[in-house]
């Protein structure tokens, strides 16, 4: 296809523009109206209508045949009916699901009602990276891509796509762009570090030129370079790893009026925006900085934070988003924080059902304060179940409790946490890379985390080392990824 040939940045011959062409007509986004208000709920419901135009079980379910204003309503109805079918279609082609539901005497006439969807086991992670064709719904032929997880927060899962999923990404990328202000006559610069042949702003870049969006990639660490690339295409949406956006801010604000570029919204994606990183992001270039969550197991782009600030939209067009209580399955109620279950609605190629993300969160219903009343929205991620630290009196840690504290001190670039033991005591430094005159900036570091209940905690106890904050000089380089929190204690309980 010719996306395979834009993500290799190879020319298209004249017979592959025409099938660029086609692709586009295939896309719901290019359906939507420039001046459209809320361009991804517009999408999310034309998907609905269209369902219920093609699909004569979706009008028996819904009890009609048209529909003038979707409702919330009916978008539960449309995440039910869309559940039983894709219990038929992997029933029909996983051998993984076809075991497990013959197992458990399952039948897609199961699901009635939301809470019916607790009959279905929830998919592990594991399940899918000890047996990845097991999920596999098509013949290798209709494979377009096949892609691989980093593997950062577990096991290497690999994940198969057809065309039709493809183009559901391109879908839900433009629409996501489009909905933080991006018009055709705007440019989004790509800023995320090369990493590998197949990176985020390849496929981005590729799914802009698909959709017919204009975009630039700068994957430079070099705070000149990248502000001469946005210079030249006259970028008014950014896009890149947070930590990555975040650094260039620091070290490009001192000498440049970033407000200046007109910056309409810069998305973070790919790591958690904490408040700290959103407001020096802000005040420095002079827009909203939002947050995008995404998982390569559901085709990455799964949802998009709006101006309001108070959750991350979903597209619910694609994906049904549960949130359970990890301790007892059981759904939680609306803004209360729990695990994050995924489905996804119309994948082809290595569709999951209820599947673990092992992310904290929460589920927040509509109305929102941007005008969306039919969309639901995810909570900030939290950190990860499985990725707390315990220290003091078994208090629990993560990364994002500290991001709050030593990155709310203006100047810091990054940092690492290295817990050992002093005896009976937990030892915490915290090594800092800095910007600028770091005088005061222990001290600046040291009066935040003492302020964190955890900390004031363990150190009232005495059951925790007075904190050491190291400052490290700026690096060079840039480090992808890094470890927040690494514990070299022996024998330690992390449960």
């Amino acid at each position: 296809m010719v996306f395979s040939l834009l993500l290799h940045q190879v020319a298209l011959k004249p017979i592959e523009r025409i099938k660029l062409m086609l692709a586009r007509t295939q896309l719901v986004s290019n359906k939507i109206a420039d001046d459209e208000e809320h361009p991804l709920q517009a999408q999310i419901e034309m998907k609905v209508r269209l369902e219920l135009k093609h699909d004569k079980d979706f009008r028996r379910a819904l009890g009609r045949s048209r529909l003038s204003d979707v409702t919330r309503q009916d978008m539960v109805e449309f995440h039910l009916h869309k559940f039983r079918k894709q219990m038929r279609y992997v029933n029909a082609n996983s051998t993984f699901y076809r075991d497990r539901f013959k197992a458990l005497g399952l039948r897609p006439e199961d699901i009635v009602t939301y809470e019916d969807l607790l009959k279905v086991p929830v998919t592990e992670p594991s399940d899918l990276a000890e047996d990845p064709y097991g999920f596999l719904c098509v013949s290798q032929t209709e494979v377009m891509r096949a892609f691989t997880t980093t593997g950062t927060s577990g096991q290497r899962k690999r994940l198969f796509y057809t065309q039709r999923d493809v183009l559901n990404i391109v879908d839900s990328i433009a629409s996501a762009i489009r909905n933080v202000g991006m018009t055709g006559n705007d440019t989004l610069h790509i800023m995320f570090p090369a990493v590998s042949a197949w990176d985020p702003s390849l496929m981005l870049d590729s799914a802009c030129k698909v959709a017919g969006l204009r975009s630039k990639v700068c994957s430079d660490i070099d705070v000149e370079k990248q502000l001469q690339a946005m210079r030249d295409s006259q970028a008014k949406v950014i896009i890149g790893l947070t930590s990555f956006i975040y650094r260039i801010t620091v070290l490009a604000r001192d000498k440049h009026d970033l407000r200046a570029f007109g910056v309409k919204a810069i998305i973070c994606s790919s790591e958690p925006l904490s408040e700290a990183v959103r407001h020096e992001i802000e005040a420095a270039w002079g827009c909203k900085a939002l947050t995008q969550y995404g998982m390569t197991e559901m085709g990455l782009a799964t949802a998009i934070e709006c101006f309001a600030q108070d959750g991350i939209h979903l597209d619910e067009g694609n994906y049904l988003c549960e949130c359970i209580d990890p301790a007892t399955g059981k759904h939680q109620p609306d803004r209360v924080e729990g695990e994050l279950i995924w489905t996804s609605l119309n994948m082809q190629g290595s569709p999951l059902l209820r599947y673990r993300s092992y992310d904290l969160s929460c589920y927040i219903s509509p109305p929102c304060g941007c005008g969306y009343t039919t969309v639901g929205k995810m909570g900030k991620p939290k950190g990860r179940i499985n990725g707390e630290t315990k220290i003091g009196l078994g208090d629990k840690i993560w990364p994002s409790m500290f991001d709050e504290a030593v990155l709310g001190v203006s100047g810091v670039l990054g940092y690492q946490v290295i817990i050992d033991k002093a005896g009976f005591r937990d030892h915490l430094t915290f090594n800092v890379e800095y910007h600028g005159d770091a005088s005061g900036v222990p001290a600046a570091i040291k009066d935040k985390l003492m302020a964190l209940d955890e900390i004031k905690i363990g150190l009232d106890s005495d059951l925790i080392d007075p904190l050491v904050v190291e400052i490290l000089p700026e690096r060079k380089d840039f480090v992808l990824k890094q470890k927040t929190i690494v514990d070299n204690r022996p024998l330690f309980d992390k449960k």
